[in-house]
């Protein structure tokens, strides 16, 4: 064999050394979420400015096939290092993410600065697979225009649910047979989400102490049901049968509806000539105090899979924690997302406090409650939809409560919790 001379040898290292100094971890990334992806992938295009030895390649997905295709990628070893999240799939993928690393993201300085840090986010030991980016909570949405000409100004902003359902009854309009015209607070759609938040108000709570069942048919959970109750067929500031709330609100067909703030970009972005307003919940007492006066949800950030190659996951974790300490994106993505920042210390940001929606779930969620996890059986497919069915269908307080009760702890001893965090919170002194 002959023996390479001294100048191949040196090429020979040269092009291995070039090789190496050039080689590029290449970090793939999805989302659902067309806006936040355009956010993130200005971020991303800096980042790769400084760190040119990473390249990214983003993939948009569609909501309705985004956690299929996730879950579909893990038998098929085809997921991206990384993917934003949503909690509803969180105790479903916990065990295909990648925890975040306590040397770049310590959970002392965590718990310091985000609210609701361990409900919302340690989800087993102290270990937390997302970034806490914002939380969202409900808010009463107001047609600007009909509390003008009612005679209504921002001083008649009511801060107790007696001085709302006067309100509310004044608004409403009936047409000459009796039928509503325009609800002054239509609840269609979205009653048994109001009514617990109402339920929190009263004391009373979502599940038992356990977290094994629920336990709605309590002296909280009646005198909350109650109000309602009052306010639809007593009052009848809306009716059976009438438009959902987004719609209604939409169309300006009721004068103040009962939504999540992710109802400001839906009317933005379909109604965007009505003029509406937000205020916060206003409560039985008109204190916020010891609280919790509702429920809210963290919309989590980006996860790492756990199949990711381990280099990639190291660079992975780099980039967020880049990407999240940046807190000009911070700020900017809670404004595209609807949510106030779940770090208490951006709060107080000009844009945050620009924007009156945003403005107002900030002021709000110090005073709110994560439970954890909520199965679509005790909050969309059964459970609280069926509070709200049956007391639209004429069903009394108590008989509503047992039976949509009755049919929540049926999903919990059939799928259990595996995320409880509602003994978490902690009632707040004035």
């Amino acid at each position: 064999m002959k023996k390479l001379s001294i100048v191949t040898l040196v090429l020979f290292l040269l092009i291995v050394s070039a090789g190496a100094v050039f080689a590029k971890t290449t970090l793939s990334l999805w989302d659902w979420h067309l806006p936040r992806m355009e956010l993130t992938q200005e971020y991303i295009e800096q980042y790769q400015k400084e760190n040119p030895g990473v390249e990214f390649e983003t993939q948009l997905v569609g909501w309705n096939d985004y956690f299929i295709r996730l879950m579909a990628g893990l038998a098929g070893g085809d997921v991206p290092d990384i993917a934003s999240f949503h909690n509803s799939q969180a105790m479903a993928f916990k065990n295909h993410l990648q925890p975040y690393p306590k040397d770049l993201f310590p959970l002392d300085v965590m718990r310091e600065n985000i609210i609701n840090f361990d409900a919302a986010y340690v989800l087993d030991g102290d270990n937390f697979y997302f970034y806490p980016v914002g939380i969202m909570s409900g808010l009463i949405f107001y047609n600007k225009d009909m509390w003008a000409k009612a005679g209504y100004t921002d001083a008649d902003i009511p801060k107790t649910w007696d001085e709302f359902a006067d309100i509310a009854e004044n608004l409403t309009q009936h047409t000459s047979n009796g039928n509503v015209n325009i609800a002054g607070f239509a609840l269609n759609g979205i009653l048994g989400v109001f009514w617990l938040d109402l339920n929190y108000q009263k004391g009373g709570t979502l599940y038992s102490e356990d977290g094994k069942a629920t336990n709605w048919n309590s002296k909280p959970g009646q005198e909350a049901l109650q109000y309602v109750d009052k306010l639809v067929n007593e009052m009848r500031v809306t009716e059976p049968g009438f438009l959902d709330f987004t719609e209604a609100l939409g169309t300006e067909s009721a004068a103040m509806v009962y939504s999540w703030s992710w109802l400001s970009g839906w009317m933005d972005t379909n109604y965007p000539e009505v003029d509406y307003g937000v205020f916060s919940l206003p409560t039985f007492d008109g204190k916020l105090t010891p609280g919790p006066i509702a429920r809210n949800n963290h919309e989590i950030g980006m996860a790492v899979m756990k199949a990711a190659p381990e280099n990639n996951k190291a660079e992975a974790f780099t980039f967020l924690k880049w990407l999240y300490e940046d807190t000009d994106y911070l700020v900017r993505v809670n404004l595209v997302l609807g949510t106030a920042p779940a770090n208490k210390n951006l709060l107080d940001d000009p844009r945050i406090q620009g924007n009156p929606v945003i403005a107002t779930i900030a002021q709000q969620v110090p005073y709110t409650i994560m439970p954890g996890e909520i199965p679509a059986g005790v909050e969309v497919d059964g459970g609280l939809a069926t509070i709200r069915d049956m007391i639209f269908n004429g069903a009394s307080v108590e008989q509503a409560l047992k039976i949509a009760n009755d049919e929540a702890t049926k999903e919990l001893r059939e799928t259990p919790l595996k995320w409880y965090a509602e003994d978490l919170y902690v009632p707040i002194t004035e």
